[in-house]
C-alpha cells in the first residue's frame, strides 16, 4: 500500500526528499567515492565586502587566468576572454554566421540568446574595471556594442531591435572611460580627451529625438573637464592681462599668438 499523501491535513513530502535527493547525489557522483569540493576554507580566507565589488585574478593549474568575483552567497569564476561562462561563443558564431549570409536576420530566441551572453559579458567587464584592467574592458564594451548592432540592424522582431538600445549609452561611456584612462596612464591627455569627446558625440547621436541627455554625458564631460591642463593662475592672469593690452592697442597679430598660447597651454 503506498504511503498517504495526507497525514493530519499536512503533505508528506519527507519520503520524496529524500528520494530526490538519493537520485541528485548519485548523478552528481556515480562512482559513489566521497567528494573533496567544499567552499568553506576558500570563502573564509576571501571574505565578501557588501560596501564594494571585490575580485581578483587567479592563476590556474593549467596556466589559464581567471577571473572571480565574490558575492554574498560564494564567488564566481568567469574566463577572461570569450563567453565568461567558458561556453560555446554565441556572438562568434552568430558574426561568422553574417560574414556567410550577409542577409542574416536573428529570431527572437537567438536575439534572446545574444542578450543573455552579453549579461555575463557585463558582469565581467564590470569586475574588470574595478581592477583596473582596462584593455579588457574596452574589449568586452565593444563586444556588447556589437551584440547592440546586430540586435537593431538584423533582429526580426522590433522589440528585439529596440530593447538594448537603453544601454548604449552606459556602454559607450564605459569604453570611452577605460580607453582615457590608459591614455592617461600613458600621458597622452590629449588623446585622453578625444576620446572623451568622441563618446559624447557617439551618445547624443544615438538618442531618439527629443529624448532627454542621459547621465554619463555630464559625467563624461566631467571627466573630460579634469583632464584639461590648468596653468598656473599668475601665468594664465599674465597672459590675459597681456592679450587685453594687445586688443586695447589693436596689436592683434600679437594678440593671435597670445590667444593661440592661452588655448595651447
Amino acid at each position: 500500500m503506498s504511503e498517504p499523501l495526507f497525514t493530519g491535513g499536512r503533505l508528506v513530502v519527507e519520503w520524496a526528499i529524500a528520494t530526490i535527493g538519493t537520485v541528485l547525489a548519485y548523478a552528481l557522483n556515480p562512482s559513489g567515492e566521497p567528494l573533496n569540493d567544499d567552499l568553506t576554507g576558500p570563502l573564509e580566507r576571501w571574505a565578501f565586502e557588501p560596501a564594494r565589488l571585490v575580485a581578483r585574478l587567479v592563476e590556474l593549474e593549467d596556466e589559464r587566468r581567471v577571473l572571480q568575483v565574490r558575492v554574498e552567497l560564494g564567488m564566481l569564476q568567469m574566463e577572461l576572454t570569450g563567453r565568461p561562462d567558458g561556453g560555446a561563443d554565441r556572438l562568434a558564431q552568430v558574426e561568422a554566421a553574417v560574414k556567410r549570409d550577409p542577409e542574416l536576420k536573428l529570431d527572437s530566441a537567438l536575439a534572446a540568446e545574444l542578450r543573455s551572453e552579453a549579461v555575463q559579458v557585463h558582469q565581467r567587464y564590470v569586475a574588470l574595471l574595478a581592477l583596473e584592467i582596462f584593455d579588457l574592458v574596452v574589449e568586452d564594451t565593444s563586444r556588447n556594442l556589437r551584440v547592440f548592432d546586430l540586435c537593431r540592424e538584423r533582429a526580426s522582431d522590433a522589440d528585439d531591435r529596440t530593447i538594448l538600445e537603453q544601454f548604449r549609452p552606459q556602454v559607450l561611456a564605459t569604453r570611452a572611460r577605460a580607453a582615457a584612462l590608459i591614455a592617461v596612464r600613458e600621458r597622452q591627455t590629449g588623446v585622453a580627451r578625444n576620446i572623451i569627446d568622441a563618446a559624447v558625440n557617439d551618445i547624443r547621436s544615438a538618442l531618439p529625438e527629443g529624448a532627454p541627455e542621459p547621465p554619463e554625458v555630464p559625467m563624461l564631460e566631467g571627466m573630460r573637464d579634469v583632464l584639461q591642463p590648468q596653468l598656473p593662475i599668475s601665468q594664465r592672469h599674465d597672459l590675459e592681462q597681456r592679450l587685453l593690452g594687445a586688443l586695447a592697442s589693436e596689436n592683434y597679430e600679437l594678440a593671435a599668438i597670445l590667444r593661440d598660447e592661452l588655448r595651447r597651454l
